[in-house]
């Protein structure tokens, strides 16, 4: 009796040893694949958050890049590095500062020069500055007996928005001033002009409006426009190589958190994109030794351009400096161009 009893314990314990291992087996697994779980959770939480942060810290440099910059210096500097006398066209030329409202609520500063002209050629100035740094190409539309209009872009000078947004939301402030030089007693024609960023801004507003409307100009000319948001951004944040990794993430950071936290889509100012649906007569100027908006991706620019009167002109100048280094064969070519759309 005793060795059955005996036989039968160690048939139990020979059956009950090996369910054990694998009920204890399992249990470890699982609470060792859950930590590991959770410590993937909490990595996967700790980089998401850390894109965020990085996303945040860049969309603040981008959207505030002029932050504690005197643009107005900036501009002042400028014409002095071109030998431009600011003093001089402020004596022969009496801008009315005018303040408008755009679409988006908005206030617009600009300063309208009056010339007793049919014509008002709306100029756009580019990143950094302020109006004053595009009084070289207002002078020139002056002499030649247009009316002019020079704003602030947004982040500029004294435009109360300051966030740049690579002409996707300045546009808005480009349509309120054509829309006002429309409205002025004996002004039928109406042109929009930008250098740099400000043709970047000349391009997407051209981009959003149809020849004809209330609010569209009748041609529009972009001098060394700015290829695209994210092309930019990508070469300015990968120091140069816009095809690093560095470049990539950082921009694709950013750009998620301004598109989350801002609702401005990168896509939008993409230059080269939103030329495809122009109806407007374009006009794109090159510099030829441009190392800012270089003459390949200006190419692509004009390459893209949808409407039929469209022009490419070149000019053997550095970045914008067309209208100073040769002046009267840089109108000359726009006024053609002005004239081969019809008005």
């Amino acid at each position: 009796m005793k060795k059955r009893n005996k036989a039968w314990i160690i048939l139990i314990i020979s059956v009950l040893i090996p369910i054990l291992l694998i009920v204890f087996g399992s249990i470890a697994y699982s609470v060792a694949v859950e930590t590991a779980m959770t410590a993937l959770g909490a990595a996967v939480l700790l980089a998401e958050a850390a894109a965020l942060v990085l996303g945040g810290v860049i969309a603040d440099r981008i959207l505030y890049q002029n932050r504690g910059k005197d643009t107005r210096k900036n501009s002042l500097e400028q014409l002095k590095s071109w030998g431009f006398d600011h003093g001089r066209f402020v004596s022969e030329y009496k801008g009315k500062e005018i303040l408008l409202k755009a679409e988006d609520g908005n206030t617009v500063p600009g300063s309208y020069f009056e010339n007793g002209s049919t014509k008002c050629a709306v100029l756009v100035h580019g990143a950094g500055g302020d109006r004053i740094c595009i009084e070289p190409l207002a002078c020139e539309y002056l002499k030649r007996g247009y009316d002019v209009f020079a704003i602030d872009q947004r982040g500029c000078g004294a435009n109360e928005d300051k966030r740049v947004t690579f002409g996707i939301n300045e546009r808005l402030d480009v349509k309120a001033a054509v829309k006002y030089a429309r409205s002025l007693p004996g002004i039928s024609v109406v042109i929009v002009h930008g250098q740099s960023m400000g043709a970047q801004t000349a391009a997407l507003y051209a981009s959003k409006e149809r020849r004809g409307r209330d609010g569209a100009a009748d041609a529009v000319i972009c001098d060394s426009p700015v290829p695209g948001m994210e092309s930019t951004l990508k070469t300015i944040l990968g120091n140069g190589d816009p095809d690093s990794i560095r470049a990539r993430a950082m921009t694709a950071a950013g750009k998620l958190f301004m598109l989350l936290f801002y609702g401005i889509d990168f896509d939008n100012g993409d230059t080269v994109k939103g030329v495809g649906s122009v109806d407007i007569p374009t006009m794109i100027i090159l510099s030829e030794r441009d190392a800012v908006c270089i003459p390949e991706e200006v190419e692509k620019v004009f390459d893209s351009v949808s409407c039929g009167n469209k022009a490419l002109i070149r000019v053997n100048s550095d970045h914008i400096g067309g209208v100073i280094d040769d002046p009267d064969g840089y109108m000359d070519a726009v006024i053609r161009f002005i004239g081969s759309a019809g008005v």
